[in-house]
């Protein structure tokens, strides 16, 4: 819908929060602290009925080591009412086994916190070792999305001295081939959450097959880790994104990304924790540049999601089209503020602003505020081109800093340090 009145209408959009990989090593490094510190936001906002969940994309651990995983389960056990999901990346086997992760795994995915999710155990077609192997793979369904969780790892033989082998196995991509028939039979909205880009699988018949499964099932959006910095690529159906790392992060301040569906829309933004809530983020109508389909006639929807510590009835929202007046935006539901406009002929930028009625007593009191700003999808909507590479950073988009995006890939699998 892109931003209609209808968009969004059955249910509130569906949130989570992304905290980046942490690659924890001692409880006491920086990174554990900001872990500690994103946790207690993120579970303010979720006792606000903010946000559905926090999750963590895999490289919880530097080495995969019972006591790095003891560090995580620490932090979370200090916020037992946030549900968590999470999933394995490959520095969750840099020593050639994941006994350790399985051990963390049980205790966190499995309780009802972590959606009691258990470990799946298959034989897969290896030369050698032909015992059952542990895969962490799993779905369900949170605010009306089918959520699809990939484990990319137990299949492959990446650990430290080999380098890296993601892959799926026979079991998992008969298993996701399934899943994805049956919500589009059901007409489900579908998020993937995986560790890395389906480009980078290394098998090529499974990169293929799953980057077009992803592509013809019409996936809204793959929420990823792995790259240590903010990525966002759109392929004119599906939104690829990555957030930036807790652990070994020279992409910029740390924090977490923010992610919503609403509706036909997918909206993401990061929100660093060195800057105070409120924070908001417009999830209708679509940005042209995640856009999948055109903004038809008629009345625009404006609706943000506002994550404020304070109650909905502290919040002042206002829009502005181009730097003009600003326009009141009243709450619709507990989680968003919703204003419902014309569109002017030539309009180009949308900007939705927030103040909660928190100060900040380090500047004379003045109001904490926070404003994203979108360029709206157009009536001429042109969707982005098939890429030679499906499933990649081929179609990434470039500096976006309204949404923490630098655009120059500052991590250890691109253009960064080698940790």
């Amino acid at each position: 819908m892109n931003g209609t009145d209808g968009a969004g209408e059955a249910h509130a959009p569906f949130v989570f929060a992304h905290i980046g990989d942490l690659h924890l090593e001692e409880p006491h490094d920086p990174n554990a602290a900001d872990l500690r510190t994103a946790l207690n936001e993120i579970a303010g906002l979720h006792a606000n009925g903010l946000i559905d969940f926090a999750y963590l994309p895999g490289d919880l651990a530097e080495h995969g080591r019972a006591a790095q995983y003891d560090i995580l389960e620490r932090a979370l056990t200090a916020h037992p009412r946030l549900p968590v999901r999470l999933i394995a990346g490959d520095h969750d086997r840099q020593h050639g086994t994941m006994h350790d992760f399985d051990r963390f795994f049980a205790t966190v995915a499995g309780s009802r916190r972590g959606g009691g999710h258990e470990a799946k155990h298959n034989r897969l077609p290896r030369p050698v070792n032909r015992e059952k192997i542990a895969q962490y793979y799993y779905a369900e369904t949170i605010a009306g999305v089918r959520c699809l969780f990939l484990d990319m790892v137990s299949a492959g033989y990446g650990q430290e001295g080999f380098g890296l082998d993601f892959r799926l196995g026979p079991d998992q991509r008969d298993w996701l081939t399934r899943k994805l028939a049956k919500a589009v039979r059901k007409g489900q909205p579908v998020a993937v959450f995986a560790h890395t880009y389906p480009d980078d699988l290394s098998d090529p018949e499974e990169r293929a097959e799953l980057a077009g499964l992803i592509r013809g099932s019409s996936v809204r959006l793959v929420e990823m880790g792995h790259t240590h910095y903010n990525e966002l690529a759109h392929d004119g159906r599906t939104l690829y994104a990555a957030a930036r790392s807790v652990g070994q992060n020279e992409d910029g301040s740390v924090g977490y990304a923010v992610a919503a569906i609403d509706g036909d829309v997918v909206s993401w933004r990061f929100k660093p924790l060195d800057r105070a809530l409120p924070f908001v983020m417009i999830t209708s109508p679509a940005d042209r540049r995640l856009a999948t389909a055109p903004l038809p006639d008629g009345k625009v929807a404006v609706r943000a999601l506002v994550l404020s510590n304070a109650p909905q009835s502290a919040w002042r929202c206002h829009l502005r089209i181009d730097g003009g007046p600003p326009l009141p935006m009243e709450p619709d539901r507990p989680r968003t503020v919703l204003a419902r406009i014309d569109w002017p002929a030539g309009a180009r930028r949308l900007a939705v602003t927030v103040t909660d009625g928190t100060t900040n007593p380090r500047k004379n009191g003045a109001a904490h505020t926070d404003t994203d700003t979108i360029e709206p999808v157009g009536m001429d909507f042109v969707p982005a081109p098939v890429s030679e590479r499906p499933g990649s950073d081929a179609l990434r988009l470039p500096f976006w800093p309204e949404k923490g995006l630098r655009g120059d890939q500052l991590g250890p699998n691109r253009v960064g340090r080698h940790w």
